[in-house]
């Protein structure tokens, strides 16, 4: 015959395996990056680097952004356009050097990742830049947003 405390303790340990495997289930999953998506490796090439945001086309960008990155609709480059300069982000060299010296850290949405920047925004919110990894053979790190 079971006393009403070990029936008490078997119910909340019930509940509780319960409450944590329904946790586990819907956590977002996370593909891991290749080591080519770490900020540390962010490198931009081509002569335009140095350029003010505005002297830098679509392609001149595209064409910068290492062989695992991509800017699909260029939403990406849009927001670093108009939020970087206030930022003390004036060329994609400036961009490529905060990347390099951010946090990556994964978000709560799956495949989705940050880099939190050094740069901070009056209400002392840090700049992140978004980025989407899927994994699987041909997957790139694509940018997705630039926001505080």
């Amino acid at each position: 015959m079971q006393t009403y405390r070990s029936m008490r303790f078997g119910g909340l340990m019930a509940a509780f395996l319960f409450l944590t495997l329904g946790l586990f289930v819907t956590l977002p999953a996370h593909a891991k990056p290749p080591s080519a998506c770490a900020p540390t490796t962010f490198s931009l090439s081509g002569s335009n680097v140095d350029n003010a945001w505005k002297q830098v086309t679509n392609s001149q960008w595209s064409n910068m952004l290492p062989m695992i990155w991509q800017d699909k609709g260029f939403h990406f480059y849009t927001r670093v356009r108009e939020r970087g300069p206030n930022a003390g982000i004036q060329t994609p060299s400036d961009l490529e050097s905060e990347i390099r010296r951010g946090t990556a850290t994964t978000t709560t949405t799956a495949n989705r990742y940050q880099i939190t920047l050094n740069i901070q925004n009056g209400s002392g919110s840090f700049m992140k830049v978004f980025y989407d990894y899927a994994g699987g053979k041909n997957a790139k790190c694509e940018l997705v947003t630039l926001s505080y």
